[in-house]
């Protein structure tokens, strides 16, 4: 339908037009619908998860007036109140735990877009399999609550 200008200086054309315009969008209306709810609901997807902040990184503390040997064990503390996220690093072995201990499930996600999951056990402790080296973060889902770690070089 050719519509012109003229035609919308009177409220009522316009209002036939758009009328006209709705009707022959009319079978596209649920899909847009469906797809509108769809975006709605993500906005919350993240809502529950928190940003664990490095709190402590015993590669940082000075023993003896030293910075640590990079081949020396590493800890490192991500904290997001009421969860923590615990890693020990040694060479070749990274193991952790989820305190308040209990089970989850630990993602790890790595700077080159190599994603990952593990268990926790009960008590919380979980291995990281291989050599994980380079930049890494960690999501962690429990029945208290999510977590994501910043991003840490091991």
């Amino acid at each position: 339908m050719a519509v012109t200008q003229q035609r919308w200086d009177e409220d009522e054309h316009l209002l036939d037009d758009l009328r006209d315009a709705l009707r022959e969008a009319a079978p596209l209306a649920g899909t847009l619908a469906e797809h509108g709810k769809g975006a709605y609901a993500w906005r919350t997807v993240d809502a529950d998860l928190l940003l664990a902040s490095l709190s402590f990184d015993s590669s940082l503390e000075r023993v003896q007036e030293r910075r640590s040997d990079p081949d020396d064990d590493r800890v490192l503390v991500f904290t997001a109140s009421p969860l923590s996220l615990e890693l020990e690093v040694t060479p070749g072995h990274v193991a952790g735990q989820i305190v308040p201990p209990g089970p989850g499930e630990i993602r790890v996600e790595t700077a080159e877009g190599v994603t990952f999951h593990v268990q926790a056990d009960d008590v919380g402790f979980f291995d990281l399999p291989g050599q994980l080296r380079g930049l890494v973060r960690l999501r962690c889902d429990t029945p208290t609550g999510r977590l994501v770690t910043d991003w840490v070089r091991l």
